[in-house]
């Protein structure tokens, strides 16, 4: 029986389709599956090939599997038991930020104290992290809107200026972290409420920031005076996924009215030192303070001889 017109049709464009998959290489094949976060199957797989059990129990996320990669520098240095040290930034001159990160392991980029913008600090973070430095933001006020810019932005840091309550030590860690996600493959906690959208940190850090953002975004709230003093060890004790504590020692004197040196001031940081090594936890404090024990990040280079008081 002569075949009909349609299926003639049928059988060329068949032929024509399966010479053109025969011109495709693997390495494309492999680079496209690459792209997609899917593992290559064999070529030779039947087409009734059962799926992976990740595709039994729903589709695998972007990336690498939540957890699994640090690109935020500052953590194994940390680890390791190393000081970080870092210079300011106010001001929106790329020039000066590309020479402020040399020989610094981060960048604390200032928006509480200045007047530069989202845009502004925007570029700001890409060129810090093109640098191979660590972008630390501190936000201008502790808000979700604020906090939603400053991850989006691509910041690995976060710091939360003036914290003197659970509520505020709560939503630091709500607004910076994705909640449970995949729940096949969840990110890691503490999970929060972030919101998942456009953003630019993915490609500043990569494919697996999605999957690994909750482990690469450290929380560091500053501790800068009597009321947060007061609430440190309940703080640690009842809020999970703060990295950081920083003495802000500035504001830590002027707002109990005295200055560091003296017997009230030294109680007060012994406390709260005390507590987050306890905890364990990382301490920071301004670089002049160096040499004091257990403080390993600091805002300021490793030159830095003054608090900011003066004589």
């Amino acid at each position: 029986m002569e075949p009909t017109r349609e299926t003639s049709r049928e059988t060329s464009r068949r032929g024509v389709l399966a010479a053109a998959a025969a011109t495709v290489s693997m390495p494309f094949l492999q680079a496209a599956a690459d792209k997609m976060g899917f593992a290559q199957a064999a070529s030779d797989a039947p087409a009734s090939t059962p799926p992976a059990p990740a595709a039994v129990h729903g589709p695998r996320p972007p990336g690498a599997p939540p957890g699994t990669v640090t690109f935020n520098t500052i953590i194994p240095k940390l680890k390791a038991g190393k000081q970080c040290f870092s210079n300011t930034i106010t001001e929106p001159d790329l020039d000066a930020v590309k020479k402020a990160c040399e020989g610094q392991d981060f960048i604390w980029i200032e928006m509480q104290h200045s007047t530069l913008t989202w845009r502004e600090s925007q570029n700001i973070i890409e060129t810090v992290a093109k640098e191979g430095c660590i972008p630390f933001l501190r936000v201008p006020s502790a808000t979700e809107g604020d906090v939603q810019k400053a991850t989006d932005a691509g910041a690995l840091g976060i710091i939360f200026p003036m914290v003197y309550s659970l509520e505020q030590a709560h939503n630091a860690i709500k607004y910076a972290k994705f909640p449970v996600g995949n729940i096949h493959a969840p990110n890691i906690k503490p999970w929060g409420h972030r919101s998942n959208g456009q953003n630019r940190a993915s490609s500043i850090w990569g494919k697996d920031y999605m999957t690994n953002a909750n482990n690469n975004v450290l929380i560091m709230i500053q501790i800068e005076n009597p009321e947060g003093v007061g609430l440190i060890n309940t703080i640690l004790e009842e809020v999970e996924g703060i990295d950081i504590v920083m003495v802000a020692s500035n504001d830590f004197g002027q707002q109990a009215g005295d200055r560091d040196g003296s017997p009230t001031y030294n109680a007060r940081e012994q406390l709260v030192r005390e507590a987050v090594l306890a905890h364990g936890k990382y301490l920071a404090g301004p670089s002049s303070w160096k040499d004091r024990p257990g403080y390993s990040l600091f805002q300021g280079p490793k030159t830095a001889t003054t608090t900011g008081y003066g004589t």
